[in-house]
């Protein structure tokens, strides 16, 4: 056993993990934390799991860069490694660090990896089939662009059941063009929802002509016709399951430019529905609504409400900009986005307390630090006498800062992004992580 690895932050009540790493996760029961350090010069990396009782290393595990992770249960840790061929799905118990199964997964190129899995009615039973897709996803007929594939796999066996290649797929339209692809399983395991768009579309003139260009569809993995939902979304980046019908698609395109943005769809797959799309919510030249291209999604653990936080256009700069929408019903519960004080370049996010009862909202501040403050409730505000914590940032040019809600009723979890540092010519590591979380304690104190 090594020393603790986890800290007393600089604020009282948040705690901070002394690495950076390149891929993180909670356990389902709040118990580990699995995280990847950045990979080294020789293309290798160490994933190391931590229990958050001690801070402890509980298991370390040294091998090929790490694509994705994810824990089909509290016992159970998938990881997506690169290969030389493709790359490898491996499969250990925790904490004894045992391989329980591995499996190639050729045609899965070296990049980064996502997995969603299917649910389980408890944090100790084991996921029955895990989606393993690139984390981008272009397809099509063109020369010189490679088809990747993405895998459906049976666990705790790990066997490949299917190969998912959307440009193969007989009933979806073929086109001998480029376009992209996201996918994720559904929760029962049966099918994946898979959004792909218009071939060759053009974000910024659809933006302007307030058109779809792309279609959601629902796909048996095992064989059989795919169903057509809708048209739906542009440039969406992430398909989620808000409940075992509904999903949310979340959009970015344009990144860097004055126009873009990040926009939400709900959509009903059982009725075939756009329940909202905030594209479609406000007028074409209204910017109210419309949400920068760095934008975090959370959905309420009661499953009836969303958190959409991004930057919103204001002239030639943009504003931190904060909207709640009604998943029960598909329409904000707001006209406008509340406004917030922040310098979006340095982050701007919300997520909801691991209880449900409050908001906690990022706002990037100094360069060196952002603000964490914990809310009533969207639009309350701010809790009285409280007015939240000064993260540190840890690094030259902090890039990005995020909130996710962690695991259970620990509270919510601060992570960004900083620059690598150069280690010789032409050489850099890649963009590392940190992370810290804010205690259940300190949520009580707050109260």
């Amino acid at each position: 056993m090594t020393d603790s690895a986890i800290v007393d932050g600089p604020a009282p009540g948040l705690r901070v993990l002394q690495r950076d790493v390149s891929q993180w996760q909670w356990s389902p029961d709040g118990r580990w934390l699995a995280a990847s350090d950045p990979v080294d010069l020789d293309g290798q990396t160490v994933l190391r799991v931590y229990d958050h009782e001690d801070g402890r290393e509980a298991l370390t595990i040294r091998g090929r860069e790490v694509l994705a992770l994810a824990w089909p249960s509290s016992e159970h840790l998938l990881l997506v490694r690169a290969a030389d061929l493709g790359s490898r799905a491996v499969l250990h118990s925790v904490p004894d660090g045992g391989v329980l199964g591995t499996t190639a997964l050729p045609g899965l190129t070296r990049a980064r990896a996502r997995i969603s899995l299917s649910a389980t009615r408890h944090p100790d039973e084991c996921a029955a089939r895990a989606l393993v897709t690139p984390g981008r996803w272009p397809g099509g007929l063109r020369e010189n662009v490679r088809q990747r594939s993405a895998y459906a796999l049976s666990l705790p066996d790990l066997a490949v059941v299917a190969a998912v290649e959307p440009d193969t797929w007989t009933a979806l339209p073929r086109l001998p063009h480029v376009r992209p692809a996201v996918a994720t399983l559904s929760p029962d395991g049966d099918l994946i929802a898979v959004w792909l768009g218009s071939p060759l579309a053009a974000p910024s003139s659809v933006e302007l002509a307030g058109q779809h260009a792309g279609s959601l569809w629902m796909v048996p993995w095992r064989g059989g016709a795919p169903r057509k939902v809708c048209a739906v979304g542009a440039g969406v980046e992430s398909v989620v399951f808000s409940d075992p019908s509904r999903l949310l698609l979340q959009s970015v395109f344009g990144l860097g430019t004055l126009r873009d943005r990040g926009d939400l769809a709900l959509v009903d797959a059982a009725r075939g529905m756009v329940l909202y799309d905030s594209r479609r919510a406000v007028e074409p030249d209204d910017s109210a609504g419309r949400l920068g291209a760095q934008s975090t999604v959370d959905v309420h653990p009661d499953r009836e409400r969303a958190v959409l936080a991004g930057r919103q256009p204001a002239g030639a700069k943009y504003t931190g900009s904060l909207q709640e929408l009604d998943l029960g019903s598909g329409l904000t519960t707001s006209a406008l986005p509340a406004a917030l004080p922040a310098k979006v370049e340095l982050g701007v996010s919300a997520a909801y307390t691991g209880d449900g009862e409050a908001l906690a909202v990022l706002c990037g501040k100094a360069p060196r630090t952002a603000l964490v403050t914990l809310w009533r409730a969207y639009p309350d505000g701010a809790l009285a006498g409280h007015p939240g914590w000064s993260v540190l940032l840890d690094g030259k040019k902090p890039r990005e800062a995020r909130l996710t809600r962690s695991p259970g009723l620990v509270g919510v979890t601060v992570s960004w992004r900083i620059d690598g540092k150069a280690l010789r010519r032409g050489s850099l590591t890649p963009v590392a992580e940190r992370l810290a979380w804010i205690t259940r304690d300190a949520l009580r104190e707050l109260a």
